[in-house]
C-alpha cells in the first residue's frame, strides 16, 4: 500500500475515533486496531497540521468586573457599566 493510501486510511480511522467519543484504547479494542500503531499515526498525521497552523490569533479580553464595598454595602459592576449610573448610585449611597 502506498504512503498516500496509508495516510488516507489512517486519517479516516482517526476521524472515526474522534466522532465516536470513545477513548483511543476503547476505540482500538472495538475496531481491533493496534493501540501503539494508532498513537503513531495520530502523531504523524498531526505534525503537518501543527506546522501549517503556525499563526497568531488576536484575543480580545473583557475588562474584569468592578467590586466596591463600604460599611457593609457591596456593589458589583460589570466591565461594561454605565459610568453616569454608577455615579448616581454612589451619590445615593453616600446619603444612606
Amino acid at each position: 500500500m502506498s504512503s498516500v493510501a496509508l495516510q488516507e486510511e489512517w486519517s479516516g480511522k482517526i476521524a472515526a475515533w474522534r466522532d465516536s467519543g470513545l477513548s483511543i484504547a476503547a476505540w482500538c479494542r472495538e475496531h481491533t486496531e493496534n493501540y501503539h500503531r494508532f498513537l503513531y499515526w495520530r502523531k504523524r498525521l498531526a505534525l503537518p497540521v501543527i506546522q501549517q497552523a503556525g499563526r497568531f490569533v488576536e484575543l480580545e479580553l473583557a475588562a474584569p468586573p468592578l467590586a466596591l464595598s463600604c460599611n457593609g454595602v457591596y456593589v458589583h459592576v460589570s466591565s461594561e457599566f454605565d459610568a453616569r449610573l454608577l455615579g448616581e448610585i454612589l451619590t445615593v449611597l453616600k446619603r444612606v
